[in-house]
């Protein structure tokens, strides 16, 4: 008798813990099935209510600018912003000034407008190709490398056909018009430090351009273009030849304006834009890519 319990009793034991252990493994493959299964319930509830809108997960200490803007937008109603860092900070503009300086020309040029390259007009800063004195050229072609090239005299050479003062008066009233309160514009170029604006308005000037002037937004998009008289002008956004899928750019960069840039993509969905805008950055592109693709990571 005493053999048999000294026998059966480690047996049982054993028995005892085997059956034991299987039992807590099984509730706890019970909770991780319900938890999985309530994650996915959720899932679907949230899916049947409406689609839900995420912003992009970047930490505002990882965009090294002034100031900055993610915007998607669908054009007619619907504005969402993905992203702001002192979007309403007013800071110099530099060359995006001629987004605006692109939409009065369209508004009183006819493309085939000659113009005579002025004296005061080739005294402007110039790019490493561009036009010269006494160059006569096509409206359509300054424009083209007004945007492309981000040509100093090209633009003042068409702003100076309307008269520079009224000109900028021109841009300013237009600026009004749209509604970019915090806007304004004292040159044709972005030379000057007193051409400001907003990360917030500039989104609004893009939205503006893309509703009513596509011709500025594809020509900006645009790598490079032959010009005759000129040679071959490169878009300064080297961003274009990494992303696909820009409509809308333009570069701009002063001493006191630091690095600025504007970079319209196409969104996920048809019909949709991504917005972005930065201002004040040391490297620009660098931060563009960092909201470019803190939207991809996100969708």
């Amino acid at each position: 008798m005493n053999l048999k319990r000294v026998i059966w009793g480690p047996i049982l034991s054993l028995v005892f813990l085997a059956i034991f252990t299987c039992v807590i493994l099984n509730i706890n493959g019970f909770f991780t099935l319900y938890d999985s299964n309530l994650s996915v319930v959720t899932a679907s509830a949230i899916s049947s209510v409406g689609p839900v809108i995420e912003k992009p997960k970047v930490d505002l200490t990882e965009i090294n600018a002034m100031s900055a803007i993610s915007v998607q937008t669908n054009l007619p109603d619907k504005n969402i912003v993905l992203f702001e860092k002192d979007s309403n900070a007013v800071l110099p503009i530099a060359s995006l000034t001629k987004l605006m300086t692109a939409i009065v020309i369209l508004d009183n040029y006819n493309p085939s407008d000659a113009i005579t390259i002025s004296y005061t007009a080739d005294l402007q800063s110039p790019m490493k190709q561009d036009v010269f004195l006494g160059q006569k050229l096509l409206s359509q072609d300054l424009l083209k490398m007004m945007i492309i090239g981000s040509s100093n005299k090209s633009a003042y050479a068409l702003a100076e056909k309307y008269g520079i003062k009224d000109f900028v008066e021109a841009m300013n009233a237009k600026a009004k018009a749209i509604g970019l309160k915090n806007t304004n514009f004292v040159d044709v170029t972005g030379i000057s430090p007193e051409n400001i604006s907003t990360a917030q308005d500039l989104s609004k000037l893009s939205i503006y351009i893309l509703k009513n002037y596509p011709q500025i937004a594809k020509i900006s998009s645009i790598r490079e273009i032959f010009i005759s008289q000129i040679g071959t002008i490169y878009n300064t956004d080297a961003l274009l030849h990494e992303i696909p899928n820009a409509v809308c750019s333009k570069t701009g960069f002063t001493t006191e304006a630091k690095g600025c840039l504007l970079l319209v993509v196409n969104g996920k969905n048809n019909n949709e834009y991504i917005i972005n805008v930065v201002l004040g950055a040391d490297d620009r592109f660098a931060e563009m890519k960092k909201l470019i693709n803190a939207y991809n990571a996100c969708n």
